[in-house]
């Protein structure tokens, strides 16, 4: 088969389709990822075909944006840069001059809209992939959104209402213009409610998360399949740096900081990190990918690095603190280590939220993201018995599961 992927995102969102590429790869199929010129090295170093779609220049242009991991206005952000300019057209013709006749399957991360549009115009199947749960705005368990707080004891038809209304006064007015009027230009009819209906493939929606880790609901997309977390760190070495080694030799069970991998606003972060490392008298490993955000000079048990493969890392680490990204919460949960997850925007409040209803971790606000208070934090964490077992019980749930090659089974069943 022809597989053409496309990646709206960060690292959390191109990894886990550079793994899902790879995997496909393997099987004998010719892969193709489109995603912003910034990952350019990744993918051509995991031995997939690339194609830029956006430049590096633009992705740090969102990146630097003040307000990207503003709780309310970070998703605002996200949005007016795809509906931007010539953005969506340009993507649009990029991906339809890569197709090959009837040999051609999609795949597409939530925010691939174009991929969405070309599965309208070409009949080619498309399989929309979610990585979090979050991504479904369920009335019967709402997730977790900023400012949202929908229990599950509200009745249905109320939360149901809830949606519709957020929809037509919050999401759609920021896409339907751009969306409909280019859909106009393809012959195609307009869409109203995108995230709650057009969002979703009808051919098949893959979630890479496990069903313990969020159950389907009735009104998720008939479409849908979980497969598990993915897993997949890079394409590169998978064992730790020597430097890395070498700390950890001397400076064992270290506390892991990290922001998230687009996160260039971490200063306050970073800065809270160092004093709980200090007060715990705990070694501290700092992964973000922009240094300069790191107080300097940092002190003699704390290392920072720009990456690390936490498949690789974790299991010699006592617990994480982090921004609540899916990746990093499964790699977590996989390790068998306790979690701080301190949300930002997007889908991190409601990771963070089952993170803690699995019993394995807790989440603390940025405003409460103190040193005392992220210390007190992590003693109740680390020294429970409690959580100790569940992150036990939690790891043992992935031995014998290979998430990307189930998942790409059911990819190759979809060829007519």
């Amino acid at each position: 088969m022809n597989i053409l992927m496309v990646a709206v995102g960060s690292y959390g969102d191109v990894l886990p389709l550079v793994g899902l590429g790879r995997a496909l790869h393997s099987r004998g199929h010719a892969v193709t990822l489109l995603t912003n010129g910034h990952f350019s090295n990744l993918v051509k170093q995991a031995g997939l075909d690339f194609v830029a779609m956006g430049s590096a220049e633009e992705y740090d242009e969102v990146a630097n944006h003040p307000d990207l991991w503003h709780a309310h206005k970070g998703w605002r952000v996200i949005m007016k840069r795809m509906m931007s300019g010539t953005f969506l057209e340009e993507a649009y013709q990029l991906l339809c001059s890569q197709l090959v006749s009837e040999k051609t399957i999609l795949i597409s991360t939530t925010l691939g809209f174009v991929a969405r549009l070309v599965q309208e115009t070409h009949q080619i199947p498309l399989v929309t992939v979610h990585l979090s749960p979050g991504v479904f705005h369920s009335a019967y368990q709402a997730p977790r959104m900023p400012g949202l707080p929908l229990p599950d004891w509200l009745p249905v038809g109320f939360k149901q209402g809830v949606w519709t209304l957020l929809d037509h006064l919050l999401i759609d007015p920021l896409l339907k213009p751009k969306l409909n009027r280019f859909r106009r230009e393809l012959g195609l009819q307009p869409v109203s409610r995108i995230f709650h209906h057009w969002l979703h493939s009808p051919d098949l929606v893959l979630g890479l998360f496990p069903e313990w880790f969020a159950v389907p609901q009735l009104d998720w997309p008939r479409s849908t399949v979980l497969t598990g977390f993915p897993l997949y760190d890079d394409a590169g070495p998978s064992s730790l740096p020597t430097s890395m080694q070498t700390f950890l030799e001397t400076h064992p069970h270290p506390l892991v900081f990290t922001p998230g991998s687009a996160n260039k606003h971490g200063s306050s972060f970073f800065d809270e990190a160092t004093k709980v490392c200090q007060a715990m008298k705990r070694p501290g490993i700092f992964l973000t990918r922009y240094p300069e955000q790191l107080p300097h000079p940092l002190p003699s048990s704390i290392i920072h690095t720009s990456y690390a493969p936490l498949s690789q890392l974790l299991p010699h680490c006592a617990g994480l603190i982090h921004h609540g990204g899916i990746g990093t919460c499964s790699q977590a949960l996989q390790a068998g280590i306790p979690q701080l997850i301190q949300p930002y925007a997007f889908d991190q409040l409601d990771n963070g939220a089952r993170i803690e209803t699995l019993g394995v971790g807790r989440t603390i606000s940025q405003r409460s993201f103190r040193s005392p208070t992220i210390a007190g934090h992590l003693h109740n964490l680390l020294y429970s018995t409690a959580v100790a077992s569940a992150c036990h019980a939690l790891k043992d749930s992935f031995n014998g599961t290979n998430t990307l090659e189930e998942s790409s089974i059911l990819i190759e069943k979809m060829v007519p």
